[in-house]
């Protein structure tokens, strides 16, 4: 199955598949109908292993963490499915995963860490918002609460942050680990779950996010009111500020020139525990690149510019975890699977988690072959031979001969292409 896999770069297995026999093999593989099974938790305990191997000998280990939806709309009666955002924000069916890679920055790549395929519409998945209200829940679910056996993403976070930490320190004790958050886990309890593992963590804040500096607030009538109030850390003067220039700066394809890079800090506390916040904002040569500047904590020492730079860096680092998905959904189909049952689904997403940490080896192998360099010249990688341009190149190649097939099939002739080619740039 493996190799069928990364033959045909994806995990649709009917279209992997020639006969139904061999189809009903791989199903029944997957979903634990025989008696020799797959199981993702064999498969990620490899993972694990391999990645604690390969990083083994590393001083300082950043861990990016991100949920990832697996979109489905046109398939609601896939067991569990429940609901996710689509990239233009409408609601569709689809299941959720939450992953967790690893990154050391003395080495190329990305290293797999944790993954964990889970739906709204599992028995066990209780969000937030419901556990604030227990009684309002079933007795069956009451009893899940109890024994910790319910999932949403805040559970898995905490899983994945003890789990990543585990497995790293299994094979290096004495390894430096950061944890780099988004938003969504702006969250006092989790800055001390971390700090309670030993580890740091860059995680961005909230807007919203209140400072430690009280401010005054007046009545309707003018007077001083009594009510103790916070500024907002996006709103008030930091103790500590600096700045450099980058001459080039790419922001969702769109190229800067000449960006100021404002960095300030200052320290923070939260429940009386110390932390550092740094607030970074970008500007143009004309206007600032973004309406707010970007904030981010920390329970690192920050003492000078040197630390607050780095601390920004480190958080963008969480870029490597974006070109895993979409590395994942474009060239393994994460999103192209068509069997039903949760059990296979899970499976098979987590063969996907799997295989990437083997490209590097594939890769190696690859960068040998004659045509190497012909394919990602054609990925337009300016000069650049990696696995990511390789399969470009292949993927752009299959479309020219589609293409060339459709004219022949419909004799179509170079010339029609040309004047309607011309016809749309008009």
């Amino acid at each position: 199955m493996l190799e069928s896999i990364l033959l045909f770069r994806h995990l649709n297995l009917f279209a992997m598949t020639s006969l139904k026999k061999e189809y009903d093999v791989h199903k029944g593989l997957l979903n634990g109908h025989q008696v020799h099974t797959l199981s993702s938790t064999s498969v990620l305990e490899a993972v694990q292993e391999q990645t604690a191997d390969l990083l083994k000998e590393s001083k300082i280990i950043y861990v990016l963490h991100d949920p990832c939806d697996i979109r489905k709309p046109s398939a609601p009666k896939m067991e569990h499915i429940g609901k996710v955002l689509s990239l233009s924000k409408s609601v569709v069916y689809g299941y959720k995963t939450f992953n967790s890679v690893a990154v050391d920055i003395s080495q190329q790549g990305v290293c797999m860490l944790c993954h964990t395929l889970f739906s709204t519409e599992l028995p066990n998945y209780m969000s937030q918002e419901s556990l604030e209200k227990p009684t309002l829940l079933s007795a069956e679910k009451q009893a899940l609460v109890a024994t910790n056996e319910h999932i949403n993403s805040a559970v898995l976070y905490k899983k994945h942050l003890r789990e990543s930490s585990e497995v790293l320190k299994s094979a290096n004790p004495t390894v430096s680990i950061c944890h780099i958050s988004d938003r969504e886990f702006d969250c006092e309890h989790y800055f001390e779950s971390i700090t309670a593992l030993g580890d740091t963590c860059i995680t961005r804040l909230k807007l919203s996010r209140l400072s430690n500096e009280k401010k005054t607030v007046f009545t309707s009538k003018g007077k001083i009111s009594k009510k103790i109030a916070y500024r907002k850390l996006v709103d008030k003067a930091f103790k500590n500020k600096s700045e450099y220039s980058v001459e080039v700066l790419e922001i969702k394809g769109k190229v800067h020139k000449n960006v100021r890079c404002v960095i300030e800090w200052e320290a923070y506390f939260l429940n009386e525990k110390p932390y550092t916040v740094v607030r970074i904002s970008l500007f143009g040569e004309h206007k600032p690149l973004f309406e707010q500047p970007m904030l981010l904590i920390t329970n690192q020492k920050v003492t000078n510019a040197a630390d607050a730079k780095a601390i920004y860096k480190g958080y963008l680092l969480r870029f490597k975890i974006e070109i895993v998905f979409k590395f994942l959904k474009t060239n393994l189909g994460w999103e192209s699977f068509q069997v039903r049952d949760f059990e296979s689904i899970k499976n098979l997403l987590a063969i996907g988690f799997f295989l990437i940490g083997y490209f590097k080896e594939l890769e190696a192998e690859l960068k040998a072959h004659p045509l190497a360099l012909f394919l990602c010249q054609l990925a337009n990688s300016k000069g650049k031979i990696t696995l990511f341009f390789l399969l470009e190149g292949l993927t752009r190649l299959v479309y020219f001969q589609e293409v060339q097939q459709w004219k022949e099939e419909n004799n179509i002739t170079n010339e029609q292409i040309e004047e309607l080619v011309k016809m749309l740039k008009e």
